[in-house]
């Protein structure tokens, strides 16, 4: 009996000893990503998991190491998470095919960038010939020729889109008039007037049009469609606007809120983005829609103009700088210090697409699709998700 019950106890004492070391197994494997998925270390992080090696390694030896070797292993240790996560980018990357990681991969080669931008313009116009007209149609077209602005003495045009910057390189043709020494001194409490000043193609006889049309270099920005949609909006409706919520929001309101009520009726305050995306999709011609949101394509000539640079508000900084030293404006106008605006974090844009029904998403996505496909921007992933295969 006391056999047995020896030999019972040693049994129990293995079995007991397998169940611990397997529990700490798992306990050492199983961990989360970064966005709470479970995740096992040997399959997935091999590189990262905890051994005596690497903890020698990166332990007691590493602090007294120089700064230059710290930096390399930083480096060394990002490097690893990139090749071993991809799926893991920043989700703003999946918004748009020009962010900053494709900054980074054209750092030394600007002009392939913007070959890669044309060529897209290109083979969109191709695909829809009606929308191409020569410099001679397009230096009629009267009021529409407002948002290109002008500067003889660098041979340079810009066509100017709300919401894309526009303030700060409009400032920039402010300085080459003389008016201001920098951008930043420009006094924006005076920018009704001062825009009004600009230069811009409208003001000229057909024949002076066309002849600069064709001579001079000219330039663009654009910005994801729905990104620029959305800090319209937010701008107009959210932040302090004595105009929009009065003059456009209480149409909007009248249109499509029931039982409004006489304050709402009035004051257009309140205004919410499902109602402000059924107006963008029920406008009867898109040239009735207000220029901080009407699609970019309806404004600037995308298949006639022949643009030399075409600007990306996601890389703002590295493209206005070339684009500054290649026409010579950069010789008198410096780029602002200050990083340029995108508006809207991910959670932000998130969160009031989130909002939208599908049917009333694919209804916006029709209205703002040609600006997509003629700038090189994917559909953001959110909205492709809703939708399903676009």
């Amino acid at each position: 009996m006391v056999r047995r019950t020896s030999k019972s106890c040693v049994l129990h004492a293995v079995l007991f000893a397998i169940v611990l070391c397997y529990a700490a197994t798992m306990f050492h494997t199983v961990n989360y990503d970064v966005r709470g998925v479970m995740i096992d270390e040997h399959i997935i992080l091999p590189q990262l998991a905890p051994t005596p090696a690497s903890r020698s390694r990166d332990g007691q030896s590493r602090p007294n190491e120089s700064v230059r070797e710290w930096d390399a292993e930083q480096e060394r240790r990002r490097s690893i998470l990139q090749r071993t996560l991809p799926q893991l980018a920043p989700t703003s990357a999946s918004r748009s095919r020009d962010d900053q990681s494709r900054r980074n991969e054209f750092a030394g080669d600007w002009d392939a960038e913007q070959e890669r931008r044309r060529a897209i313009l290109r083979e969109t116009c191709a695909k829809y010939p009606r929308m191409n007209m020569p410099f001679s149609a397009v230096s009629r077209r009267g009021r529409r020729l407002r948002p290109l602005i002008y500067d003889d003495k660098y041979k340079v045009i810009y066509c100017s889109i709300c919401k894309v910057a526009s303030t700060t390189l409009k400032s920039a043709f402010l300085v080459l008039m003389g008016k201001y020494p920098t951008i930043e001194s420009v006094d924006l409490r005076e920018w009704y007037t001062l825009d009004r000043s600009l230069h811009t193609l409208r003001k000229l006889r057909s024949s002076e049009i066309e002849r600069r049309l064709r001579t001079y270099k000219k330039f663009i920005f654009v910005r994801e469609p729905f990104s620029r949609e959305l800090a319209g909006f937010r701008n107009k409706f959210y932040a302090k606007n004595e105009y929009y919520p009065k003059e456009i929001g209480t149409k909007i309101i009248r249109q499509f809120r029931a039982n409004a009520t006489k304050e709402a009726l009035e004051t257009g305050d309140g205004i919410t983005f499902t109602e402000f995306a059924k107006h963008l999709t029920k406008a009867e011609t898109l040239d009735s829609l207000d220029i901080h949101w009407r699609p970019m394509y309806a404004m600037v000539f995308p298949c006639s103009m022949e643009y030399d640079y075409i600007g990306h508000l996601e890389t703002a900084r590295w493209d206005i700088e070339n684009i500054f030293n290649r026409t010579g404006i950069g010789k008198v106008v410096k780029v602002p210090e200050t990083p340029m605006n995108l508006s809207n974090s991910d959670d932000v844009f998130n969160s009031f697409y989130q909002e939208l029904e599908p049917s009333l998403l694919r209804d916006l996505y029709n209205t703002f699709r040609m600006d997509s496909e003629l700038f090189g921007y994917d559909i953001p992933l959110l909205i492709r998700d809703k939708l399903g295969d676009l």
